[in-house]
C-alpha cells in the first residue's frame, strides 16, 4: 500500500499560514490548502491538533488520486481529529453530507474523523487504503464504500455511529481486516452485489453485528460477531455470505447476541464450517459442516482426543449493556497492568483487571475505575446477567413499576430477576438507580448460584455478625462457606449495611466465577477464614492422596459425597473427570460443537463434556457416544491433560524417562510421548509403589485428583506438596 512520494507537505492548524506564496515545505493552516497545492503523488503530513470548520477547513475534504494523508498512526489517530462535514454530489450519491471523499488510490493513515451532520468517510471509484484510524460519532454511516470503489481497510475504529459503521454497497469490493464495529446501528451492513472480505475483526455492542442484504457475498474468517442487541448476523433478500467452507473453516464466532446469533431470513440455508456456534442460537435454515482439514477433523478414534489444534482467539464473553459497569472492550489492545490509571496498588486490582480482560466491566472515558465508587441495582443487574449468562430462568417475569420500557437496563434487570439474583420491592419497584449495599449484593450472588447452605455458626467469623438481617444468615453463611465474600480492610468485618463498591462487586462476581470454576483462583488474605473452609473427609484417614483431595477441596474444584466422605478409591467416571477439569482449568475451545448420541442437553455434565471435548482434552468413540458413566484409564488421565494443556507444544518428551517405569510395556505405543511428557512435568503419581505405573487400570478418584493437582503445580496455580509418590523427572 506504500505510494512512491514525489511531493510532501504539512499541515498545522495551529502555526502553519495559508496565504498565497507559501512555500511547498508549508507548513499549511488548513488542510483544505494544503489540497489546492497537491500535484501527483503527494504526502500531507498534519501535526496533532483539531481540524474543523473553526480552524478554517472547508468540507467535505476530497483527497484526490495519489494523495497520502498521514496523521497520528501509531496512536490510532486519536491526536489528529478531523470534525466536521459538507455537501459532496455524485451520481452515485446524489447530494450528501461528508466529512472526506477518498477518490483513485488516495490513503488515510491514523486520523480521527467525527460527522455529527453526516457520513464520515466516502469512496466511489478507485482502490483506497485506510488504516489506523477511528471513525467517530457520526449521525449517518462511518465509511461508506459504493460503486466499484475497493477499500483495504486495516486496525480501525467504527463507533457511535447512528446508521452503519462501514457500509459495503453496489458492486464495491473490500479487504477489511482486524477493525472494531461497535455502539453502531449496524455494525457492517453488505448490500447490492458488494463482496468484501472481512477478517479477524469484531462487531460487538450494535445493534446488528453485520447486515448482509440483497445479494451481497461478504466473506468472513476470524471474526467476531458478538454481544450485539439483535442478530449478531443478519442475512436477507438473497444474500449469501460465506462464514467457512470445507477446505476452509471460518474460525468466526457468533454467541452472546441477545436476540439470535444468526438470524437467516433468506430462502437458502447458510452453511457454517468451523465456528464458534450454539444450534439453539441459530434462527432460520443454517447448515452446520464439518470441516475436511486438521485442526476440526473428528478427533481420532481412541478415548483421548489428540489435541494437536491451533489456539484460537479467546471467545468472547456474554453481552453487556452500555453502562459504566459493563462495558465492551477497548479498541486498542492493553496490557492488564496499566488498564485503569487508578487501579494500580488497589487492593482489588487483581480481580479487577481479570473481569476487565474478559469484558465483563470496563472504566471510564477518563481511564479510570472509579473502584471506590457505589453500585447501583441496574448496574448489578448487568454485571452478574453477563457474568453468568448459562443459569436458567427459575421464576417467572415481574413488570417493576419504576423501569420503563425504554430503561437502558430494562432487559438485563428482568433477566436478574428470573435468574433469582434479585427482586422487588413490595409496591411492585426495582429502585434501579438507588445503590445496592453489601449484603444485598452477597445474598443476590448467593441465591443466583444457588449454594449450598451452611450453619448459621460459619458466620462467626465476622466481628459485626449482629447487624446481619434475619433473611440473610442462611446466604451469607453459605457465600462465606464457598469463599465468595472478600471483605476490605478486615475481613473479619462484613460491613453489611454499606453501599456495594465497583471494586467490591467486582470481587464478588470473580469468586461466583472461580465456584462455577469458570475463572482461576486468586487467593487472598482478605478472604475470611473459617473453621469450616478446610475441608476433612471421613474417609481419608492417612490415604496417600489426602493432601492431594483437601487441597482441590479447599478451592471448591472437587467435593465429597453428602455421607461426608470422598471415596478416594471408587473410579471415576469420564463425565466426572469432564466436570473437574473444566472446573480446573477453564479452557478455551479449539474444537467446533460437536453432540455425542448418548448425552442428552439435560444431562448433568453436559455442558462440561462439550468444553472439555471442544478443548481437546477429551473425544468420543466412532460410533459418536461418550460414554459418560464409564470408567477413566489411569493413561487416558495423563494423555488427557498433555493434550488439553498443549504441554508438547514446546520442548519435544524425552522418551528415555519412560525406562524408570518398571511396566513401561504396557504403555499403548500412541500415549507413550504424552506419558513421557507428564512424566517430565510431574503430572504422574503412583501409589503405593513410584515405579509401578498400572497405565491399563482403572484410574480411581484419588488417583485423577493427584494428576489434576500436579498440573496446576505445573502451571504455578497451587503450590507444591511434598509426597514420596511423585515421579521425579
Amino acid at each position: 500500500m506504500v505510494q512512491a512520494v514525489s511531493r510532501t507537505l504539512q499541515v498545522d492548524p495551529i502555526n502553519g499560514k495559508d496565504q498565497p506564496g507559501n512555500s511547498s515545505t508549508g507548513p499549511f493552516k488548513t488542510l483544505t490548502a494544503a489540497l489546492r497545492q497537491v500535484s501527483g503523488n503527494t504526502l500531507i503530513r498534519l501535526v496533532p491538533g483539531t481540524y474543523s470548520s473553526e480552524s478554517g477547513e472547508i468540507f467535505p475534504l476530497i483527497l484526490p488520486a495519489g494523495v497520502t494523508l498521514n496523521g497520528d498512526e501509531a496512536n490510532q489517530g486519536r491526536a489528529v481529529v478531523i470534525r466536521g462535514g459538507g455537501v459532496f454530489r455524485s451520481a452515485q450519491w446524489g447530494d450528501r453530507n461528508f466529512a472526506v471523499v477518498i477518490q483513485g488510490n488516495a490513503q488515510v493513515l491514523g486520523v480521527t474523523v467525527i460527522n455529527s451532520q453526516g457520513a464520515g468517510i466516502g469512496l466511489e471509484s478507485g482502490k483506497s487504503f485506510l488504516k489506523a484510524s477511528q471513525i467517530l460519532q457520526c449521525s449517518q454511516d462511518g465509511v461508506v464504500v459504493a460503486g466499484t470503489a475497493i477499500l483495504a481497510i486495516q486496525d480501525c475504529l467504527l463507533e457511535a455511529i447512528g446508521k452503519n459503521g462501514l457500509v459495503f454497497s453496489q458492486r464495491s469490493k473490500g479487504d477489511v481486516r482486524r477493525c472494531i464495529a461497535r455502539r453502531c446501528d449496524q455494525g457492517i451492513t453488505v448490500q447490492d452485489e458488494a463482496a468484501p472480505i472481512i477478517s479477524d475483526s469484531q462487531c460487538l455492542s450494535n445493534r446488528v453485528g453485520l447486515g448482509a442484504l440483497n445479494a451481497a457475498r461478504p466473506v468472513l474468517r476470524r471474526t467476531q460477531l458478538v454481544q450485539n442487541q439483535a442478530a449478531g448476523l443478519l442475512m436477507q433478500q438473497s444474500a449469501a455470505p460465506d462464514i467457512g467452507q470445507a477446505q476452509d473453516p471460518g474460525r468466526n464466532v457468533l454467541r452472546y447476541n441477545a436476540q439470535a446469533d444468526v438470524r437467516n431470513e433468506t430462502s437458502r440455508p447458510l452453511i457454517s464450517v468451523g465456528n464458534d456456534v450454539l444450534p439453539q442460537r441459530l434462527v432460520g435454515a443454517v447448515s452446520l459442516i464439518a470441516s475436511q482439514i486438521p485442526d476440526s477433523v473428528a478427533v481420532p478414534s481412541i478415548i483421548i482426543g489428540t489435541g494437536q489444534f491451533a489456539q484460537p482467539a479467546p471467545s468472547p464473553k456474554p453481552p453487556t449493556p452500555t453502562n459504566p459497569v459493563v462495558l465492551p472492550l477497548p479498541p486498542t489492545p492493553v496490557t492488564s497492568s496499566s488498564r485503569f490509571s487508578d487501579v494500580s496498588g488497589h487492593w482489588a486490582a487483581a480481580y479487577i483487571r481479570a473481569l476487565a480482560d474478559r469484558g465483563l466491566i470496563r472504566g471510564l472515558a477518563d481511564g479510570t475505575f472509579q473502584p471506590n465508587r457505589a453500585v447501583t441495582r441496574a448496574e448489578f443487574a448487568a454485571l452478574v446477567v453477563a457474568s453468568f449468562p448459562s443459569l436458567p430462568s427459575i421464576k417467572p417475569g415481574t413488570a417493576f413499576v419504576d423501569v420503563p420500557v425504554d430503561f437502558w437496563a430494562r432487559d438485563v434487570i428482568s433477566k436478574a430477576q428470573q435468574q433469582g439474583f434479585l427482586s422487588g420491592y413490595p409496591d411492585q419497584s426495582f429502585r434501579p438507580n438507588e445503590s445496592i449495599t453489601r449484603v444485598q449484593g452477597m445474598v443476590a450472588i448467593a441465591n443466583g448460584l444457588a449454594l449450598t447452605s451452611a450453619a448459621a455458626s460459619t458466620l462467626s467469623v465476622y466481628s459485626d455478625r449482629a447487624q446481619i438481617p434475619s433473611y440473610a444468615v442462611s446466604a451469607i453463611a453459605a457465600a462465606t462457606q464457598n469463599r465468595l465474600i472478600i471483605n476490605y480492610p478486615d475481613p473479619q468485618q462484613l460491613r453489611p449495611h454499606e453501599s456495594l463498591t465497583r471494586a467490591e462487586v467486582s470481587t464478588l462476581v470473580y469468586q461466583g466465577l472461580v465456584y462455577q470454576g469458570k475463572v482461576p483462583i486468586l487467593d487472598s488474605s482478605l478472604i475470611p477464614r473459617t473453621a469450616q473452609v478446610k475441608p476433612g473427609f471421613s474417609d481419608l484417614g492417612d490415604h496417600w492422596a489426602k493432601p492431594f483431595i483437601e487441597a482441590l477441596a479447599q478451592h471448591n474444584l472437587i467435593r465429597g459425597l453428602d455421607t461426608g466422605e470422598f471415596q478416594p478409591n471408587a473410579p471415576m467416571t469420564r463425565a466426572q473427570y469432564a466436570a473437574l477439569l473444566m472446573k480446573a482449568f477453564q479452557p478455551q475451545a479449539k474444537l467446533p460443537p460437536t453432540s455425542f448420541t448418548d448425552v442428552s442437553p439435560s444431562f448433568w455434565a453436559a455442558d462440561a463434556i462439550q468444553s472439555a471435548y471442544r478443548a481437546g482434552f477429551l473425544s468420543g468413540f466412532p460410533d459418536y457416544t461418550f460414554a459418560p458413566d464409564h470408567p477413566l484409564v489411569r493413561v487416558q488421565a495423563w494423555v488427557s491433560l498433555v493434550n488439553g494443556l498443549g504441554l508438547l507444544a514446546g520442548q519435544p518428551a524425552n522418551l528415555a524417562l519412560l525406562t524408570r517405569f518398571v511396566d513401561r510395556q504396557n504403555i499403548p505405543t500412541y500415549a507413550q510421548e504424552a506419558v513421557a511428557k507428564a512424566t517430565q512435568m510431574g503430572l504422574v503419581v503412583n501409589s503405593p509403589e513410584v515405579q509401578q505405573l498400572r497405565p491399563n487400570n482403572v484410574a480411581s478418584r484419588a488417583d485423577i485428583a493427584a494428576a489434576v493437582y500436579q498440573a496446576l503445580v505445573q502451571q504455578q496455580r497451587m503450590p507444591a506438596i511434598a509426597s514420596p509418590y511423585i515421579v521425579k523427572p
